[in-house]
This record gives structure tokens, sequence and C-alpha cells, in this order.
């Protein structure tokens, strides 16, 4: 039994292991490519050209590799609708808080005097440029490899629903261990020179928010919904940034 146990925990820990280099291999390849064009004719400011690109590449690279696990071990990464009606529970119940609570925070900034200020101009180009970053490919992208890939992986290596295990408040260890990698992923970290950046602040939110997609995304069976919540989240984000830092115009 104490092998069974020790085997099971040397299996997940090479399997995160895995997780954690793909996800940076695939990150670091977009970053490679999208470094191949210039993109100054239709990005001058370099705010969505070059970030379109480089999660078009990293989501090929994930789905090249849930392809194959599909059809070796017939994972399901729920490409599908799944349960619609808790899917779209979870759809709108996000939507609304998210809108609430970006409000209320920008409302805190605007009355603070401390409304974002870009460093480029918010025309027409850049606003739908960064506009259509977030709704047509953030959270497709990052749902592919962030949540369907690990998340299914670990359902499926660790063990079967029936057997899956959880924490106190319902959280899966699957889903934490996908929202821990999703906050990695956003620390800044180069090889030569070597350096780590990090907002504590930032870590923090995509751990919250990975751990909501990652629910939806496995209550519901569908990675559809966490990809619709997560470009929301971002459209809000961004797009409410805009219309207050103009209204203080």
């Amino acid at each position: 039994m104490i092998n069974s146990k020790s085997n099971q925990t040397g299996v997940s820990i090479v399997a995160i292991a895995l997780l954690l280099i793909f996800q940076q291999f695939a990150s670091k390849v977009g970053n490679i490519i999208a470094n191949c064009f210039d993109y100054k004719i239709i990005d001058e400011y370099g705010i969505f050209a070059y970030v379109s690109v480089h999660h078009i590449v990293q989501m090929l690279i994930a789905l090249l590799a849930i392809i194959i696990l599909n059809k070796k071990y017939k994972i399901d990464f729920g490409f599908n609708a799944g349960n619609r009606k808790l899917g779209m529970k979870y759809l709108l119940v996000f939507t609304v808080a998210v809108l609430i609570f970006t409000v209320i925070s920008y409302g805190i900034r605007y009355f603070s005097n401390q409304i974002i200020q870009y460093d480029y101009p918010l025309n027409a180009k850049n606003v739908l440029g960064t506009l259509g970053f977030q709704l047509l490919l953030s959270g497709i992208s990052e749902e592919v490899l962030f949540r369907a890939l690990p998340i299914g992986i670990l359902t499926f290596w660790i063990g079967s629903n029936k057997e899956r295990k959880f924490t106190k408040l319902n959280l899966s260890y699957e889903v934490i261990i996908a929202a821990v990698l999703f906050s990695i992923a956003h620390i800044r970290w180069t090889i030569n020179p070597f350096s780590i950046g990090m907002n504590y602040l930032q870590l923090i939110y995509c751990f919250v928010l990975g751990i909501v997609y990652g629910k939806a995304y496995q209550e519901s069976n569908s990675v559809i919904y966490p990809m619709i919540m997560h470009s929301i989240s971002n459209v809000i984000m961004v797009g409410l940034g805009y219309i207050f830092s103009i209204i203080n115009v």
C-alpha cells in the first residue's frame, strides 16, 4: 500500500514537471517564431500583433500534443459542449462578478487619480487590435495550453474520476495544479542574461482565475466555457481601462 502511494506520488510529480516544461517550451517557441516577423506596418507600437502570433503558435503546439494524446490514450480534453446548463451558469455568474469587480476597481482608481496611462494612442487601430486579441486569441490559446491539456492529462494519469481526490473546498488537485502552472507561466524569466521578474498580485490574480476556469472546465466537462470566460474577463479589464482613461482626459 505504501509503495503504491509512493509510486502514484512519483508519477504525479513527473507528470507535473513534464507539463511545466512543455508549457514553457510552447511559450518560448511562440516567442521565437513571433520574433521572426516585422509588425511595424500593422502595429507600430507592438501591442497586439506580436502577442497574437505568439499565442497562435503556442496554441497549435498544445493542440498537436492533445491530438496525439487523444489518439493514443483516448483522453477526453473537453472539446465539446459538455453540460451546457452548468457551463452557461458559470459563464453568466462569472461575467457579472468580473464586471462588478472591474468597475469598482477602476472607479476607485479614477476618483483617486490613479488611472492607467498608456504609452500608445487610443486610436481605432490600437483599441480594436488589442481588444480583438483579448477576445479572439487570449482565452482560447491559454485555456487549451493551461487548462484542457494539464487537467486532461492529470485526470487520466493520476486516476479516474471516481478515484480523484478533492480538498475540503471541493477543488480537485488537478484544478489546483493547473492554476499553479498558469500562475508560473506569468513569471518573466530569461536565461541569457539570467533574470526573473514577477508581479505578486498578478500571480495571485492568475491563480484565483485559474481555479475558477478549472472548476468550470472540469464540472461542465467542456473547455469552451472557460475559453469564453477567460476572453470576456480580459476584454472587460482592458476595455474598461480604455473607457476610464478616455473619460479622464
